[in-house]
């Protein structure tokens, strides 16, 4: 992952959640599996294994680059058309803005503008535009 101050574009990872599923169920792989090529269709993705205190093994997470207002558009269209499809669904996404790691978690019923609101923020800063508008609410 990058932030502000790196080089490259801006990168998020996708952690996709349900607590219904066990994590290595196929029918749960399987839906992670079509949120993934979905996000592999629009926009430059990279998959990673990321490290888990206190715990063998890794979680598997999809590393998505948001070079472009575009890009970003498409991924929060995903991530909303996946998450609808089950209201158990939750996706953690993770960046790292100012040396520090950043989360949000989205859910089915809130993958509005305030929420992804601070992801975007970090891609503007890291893209070195002007700043999300103040007083700007949820479209």
């Amino acid at each position: 992952m990058s932030g502000p101050g790196a080089g490259g574009p801006f990168e998020v990872a996708v952690e996709p959640h349900n607590d219904q599923y066990d994590p290595d169920a196929e029918g749960w792989r399987d839906q992670v599996a079509t949120l993934y090529a979905d996000l592999d269709a629009q926009v430059d993705t990279t998959r990673r294994a990321r490290p888990v205190e206190g715990a063998k093994g890794a979680v598997d997470q999809l590393i998505v680059a948001l070079g472009s207002a575009g890009a970003f558009a498409a991924v929060v269209d995903c991530l909303r058309a996946w998450l609808g499809r089950d209201r158990d669904r939750r996706i953690d996404v993770r960046w790292v803005e100012n040396g520090e790691e950043r989360s949000v978690t989205l859910t089915g019923e809130a993958v509005d503008a305030r929420t992804v609101r601070e992801i975007a923020k970090a891609a503007v800063a890291r893209a070195g535009g002007p700043p999300w508008p103040a007083g700007t609410g949820p479209s």
